[in-house]
């Protein structure tokens, strides 16, 4: 098989980190990318002298690693051991399921000696954590001191629902790629979406691990008049394409297989309780296309392939970013003639909890509507407002439509000191486009208070073409403080000039200010101020 760069890229890198010592690494690569091809490549990469393991929690992941590795490697010998199929004493691959192996007392991994096996492989590693899988872990010695045995995990995304951190299985992630940077590189079809609101409240419905109660979100979601809403939702965005479904519970994706029903849309519901000869005449009729829908209830999130698949419609709402990323990642498979995989978000009303949706996911802001258009259009028109129109509060945009606008326009209301500053600083701050808080200094430095990844408030001078930071807080206000002492004791020279009632601010604007801005082709409003006028230029990418 023809590897593309990144996998030749992520097999160079699980070399070097063994290497270094390294035993327990993990690979986080986007659902659609390839990553059992990577593990397929093995046995030739590392020059296999003893036995591979593959472990893997369900049938359609045992049977696509074994397909895959003998299409790499068809002169091993790969076996299956699962259920009623047992690997060989001679088999050079194993490819077992960890239910059957993990499972106490089954006796089942007594039959696979420790010291056979080199490489040990963990498809859909966040499940690594479970009691199975580290009870099988642990018999092929991965976790001593001085094991020689590589254990690669892969997975889509490193975040459980639960919380619960993969460090306790692995050392490090050896080698990741984004899912908009697979998006972008053109390795996955593009996404588009669109925000269906509803009246469902999901206030009440409660949380564990991480997301949902299933029961009670069923409850709150599973009604009449909301399975009607997504029919129509269909209809109108994705009409004619092929679509999965994704549903709470067995009941809710029978009752909304009913309503596509109803309206003439030829559909069918698969969950856990489909006989396995049901179900696979039913994933045939969707692949030939003489079924349009397919609704489903956690079945179809892992080790569902069908590239033809160009819609998604979650009608569950979820706040886990691991489930959320399974569900929408099984319509970013490329094929011949899909130009993009539309993705509908049917979000309920929600006062105290934060769903994810496809605009959080590649971090755009949370109420923001695609309108059908897809990533990347919105990550160039916020590149494009970013470089342009600085001063533009994007992170308060709430569509492309509502982005344009706000890119036509200077609003004078949003370049005064924000109400939240007002009684903790006499400064001049104003609001970053993109959230936080900036304060202008002479000869184009600045001083800035945004909010970092780890949820606190960073202070920082950007002085003379270098980066001072000067601390952090909890809250805005005392970060505003901390940087007001700052620019106090390094620039008092210049404080007369930064108070926010000084005199010369609401004086008009200069006609130098004027003409500078025109050049860059900027509408002004009338009555724009020195001050105001000031903090624009200030904002402007430097040019050169």
């Amino acid at each position: 098989m023809l590897l593309r760069d990144y996998q030749r890229e992520c097999l160079k890198a699980l070399g070097e980190r063994y290497r270094a010592g390294v035993r327990r690494q993990l690979v986080c690569l986007p659902t659609g990318t390839g990553k059992t091809v990577i593990f397929a490549e093995f046995p030739r990469f590392f020059r296999m002298k003893k036995r591979m393991l593959v472990l893997a929690h369900r049938e359609e992941l045992l049977d696509q690693a074994r397909d895959k590795i003998l299409r790499a490697n068809p002169e091993l010998s790969v076996d299956v051991e699962q259920a009623g199929r047992h690997a060989g004493p001679e088999s050079d691959v194993v490819v077992a399921s960890v239910p059957t192996l993990g499972r106490a007392g089954s006796g089942r991994i007594g039959r696979l000696d420790p010291d056979q096996f080199y490489l040990i492989v963990v498809d859909e590693a966040h499940h690594a954590t479970a009691e199975t899988y580290r009870r099988t872990l642990e018999h092929f010695g991965v976790f001593e001191p001085d094991t020689k045995r590589l254990l690669v995990g892969f997975t889509a995304t490193p975040k459980r629902g639960d919380g619960q951190g993969l460090d306790g299985v692995f050392e490090e992630i050896s080698f990741s790629r984004a899912l908009p940077e697979m998006v972008r590189a053109g390795y996955l079809a593009p996404l588009a979406a669109y925000r269906v609101e509803t009246d469902v409240d999901l206030t009440g419905v409660k949380t564990r691990l991480g997301d949902f109660v299933t029961s009670h979100l069923s409850r709150a979601v599973n009604v009449q008049e909301r399975n009607d809403l997504v029919v129509r939702v269909y209809r109108d965005r994705l009409d004619g394409r092929q679509t999965l479904c994704f549903c709470v519970d067995v009941a809710h994706a029978q009752h909304l297989a009913e309503a596509f029903g109803r309206a003439g849309i030829p559909s069918a519901a698969v969950t856990g309780e489909t006989p396995r000869p049901d179900r696979e005449a039913t994933l045939a009729a969707f692949r030939e296309g003489s079924l349009r829908v397919l609704t489903n209830c956690m079945v179809l999130t892992e080790g569902y392939d069908e590239p033809s698949v160009s819609g998604i419609l979650l009608a569950r709402p979820t706040k886990s970013t691991l489930l959320y990323t399974q569900m929408i990642g099984r319509g970013t498979r490329l094929h011949p003639g899909k130009d993009d995989v539309t993705v509908v978000d049917i979000v309920d009303a929600s006062r105290s909890h934060r769903l994810v949706t496809l605009p959080t996911l590649f971090g755009l802001p949370a109420a923001f509507d695609l309108a059908g258009h897809t990533t990347d259009d919105a990550w160039e028109a916020f590149r494009w407002a970013e470089e342009n129109r600085p001063w533009v509060r994007t992170d308060l945009a709430t569509s492309l439509d509502d982005l344009r606008y706000r890119c036509t326009r200077v609003d004078l209301f949003d370049l005064a000191t924000p109400a939240e500053l007002v009684d903790c600083t006499r400064l001049a701050w104003a609001s970053l486009g993109s959230g936080g808080y900036r304060l202008s200094l002479p000869g184009g430095d600045a001083v800035t208070v945004t909010l970092d990844i780890l949820g606190s408030w960073e202070a920082v001078a950007r002085r003379g073409g270098a980066e001072e930071e000067i601390g952090r807080a909890s809250d805005p206000c005392a970060a505003v403080r901390a940087a007001d002492a700052y620019v106090e004791s390094r620039c008092a020279e210049a404080v007369p000039l930064l108070f926010r009632h000084g005199r010369w601010r609401r004086e008009p604007a200069s006609e130098k200010q004027l003409q500078l801005l025109r050049e860059r082709k900027l509408q002004l409003p009338g009555g724009l101020t020195k001050g105001q006028a000031s903090h624009l230029i200030g904002m402007l990418p430097r040019r050169g």
